[in-house]
């Protein structure tokens, strides 16, 4: 049985939790990134995003955890219910 983590992961990308978020995700799959004051977007967010402004990176479940200021477990918890 998989654990919360790695089903998050095979189930939900970057993408779709951006755009859950109500992030505009464009044709290139990029956004501005809510992570500093962005004005074009910086942040590619396919499986796993990349900022090429700040550096931040990471999977769905980091994403999710850095923009609400929540825990790892917190986060996918959230995922999962997505």
């Amino acid at each position: 049985m998989k654990n919360i983590f790695e089903q998050v992961k095979e189930n939900i990308t970057t993408k779709q939790a951006a755009m859950h978020y109500g992030l505009n995700v464009n044709q290139n799959d990029m956004v501005c990134c809510p992570f500093h004051n962005d004005r074009h977007p910086s942040m590619k967010v396919p499986e796993r995003y990349y900022c090429f402004g700040c550096g931040e990176k990471g999977d769905v479940i980091n994403f999710v955890a850095k923009l609400h200021n929540l825990s790892q477990y917190e986060a996918a918890k959230t995922n999962d219910n997505a």
